[in-house]
């Protein structure tokens, strides 16, 4: 691979437009790039609608209906420990059965931490190993920091837990010449504010009611600190964004990949 690159942050610091807006003027420069952003099935820390499921459950579950077995092997990304397969892709029926491993869904709390970390790093190992030595750039959207962080607090982990877990994806990057691509305002909770205004109230509820049941009213500051801090573990830039203009974040960030 060129070069990965990761584009982080808290909600309401344009993390998408930015992602979108640099494929663009990277392709434009002639560049080869593929933008994975959130939801993207292959992304490979995005576990939006996705069941992780132990091979040996798995083969266990479908034992009596092979043919079942069979249709959902055939959609399902196979490593060698689990099978991941995204539930809006099953049948309704199938989908049930095997939603208890959805492992993106921060209500589920049958999957706990020590489930998640084995079932994630494989997944990324997996894909890491299948782009070594391609020649393309590729832009993760809140692949690396925010939706693995979300889905380890929302399991209670612990911050040491959090270091641990993205110490060792970002070992794993290593090979693929990843960059941080970090945007940030002054606090967490300037930040949010800014998202609840731009998202619409819809989205203040839902974020609120997520951090109510999950008993994680602090999440954006613990992320706050936690992202600044690992961080210093990888090649990153990081961009101040004030208000409404991202000027100045864009000028830094083309003058970084582009000069």
């Amino acid at each position: 691979m060129k070069k990965l690159i990761l584009v982080e942050g808290l909600p309401g610091t344009g993390k998408t437009t930015t992602a979108k807006w640099l494929s663009g003027i990277l392709a434009a420069s002639g560049e080869k790039t593929t933008l994975l952003s959130e939801g993207d099935e292959r992304s490979p820390c995005d576990f939006y609608n996705t069941s992780g499921i132990p091979k040996n459950d798995f083969e266990s579950l479908f034992a009596q209906n092979p043919s079942e077995r069979d249709m959902l092997l055939s959609i399902a990304l196979i490593t060698d420990n689990y099978v991941y397969l995204r539930l809006d892709k099953c049948p309704n029926l199938v989908a049930d059965k095997i939603k208890k491993w959805d492992i993106g869904d921060g209500n589920n709390q049958l999957i706990t931490v020590a489930d998640y970390i084995p079932c994630a790093l494989e997944r990324l190992e997996h894909w890491v190993s299948s782009h070594i030595g391609t020649s393309e750039t590729v832009i993760i959207d809140s692949g690396y920091l925010q939706n693995p962080i979300n889905e380890l607090l929302f399991r209670h982990a612990s911050d040491d837990e959090v270091r641990a877990f993205i110490n060792a994806t970002t070992y794993m990057l290593k090979p693929l010449n990843p960059a941080c691509v970090y945007l940030r305002r002054d606090n967490a909770d300037q930040a949010i504010a800014f998202a609840k205004m731009a998202k619409g109230q819809g989205w203040a509820n839902r974020v609120d009611k997520l951090l109510q049941q999950n008993g994680c009213e602090d999440l954006f500051q613990r992320r706050f600190e936690l992202e600044l801090e690992l961080l210093q573990n990888v090649e990153h830039l990081i961009c101040h964004v004030n208000g409404n203009s991202w000027d100045t974040a864009r000028k830094e960030i083309r003058d970084y990949f582009i000069g």
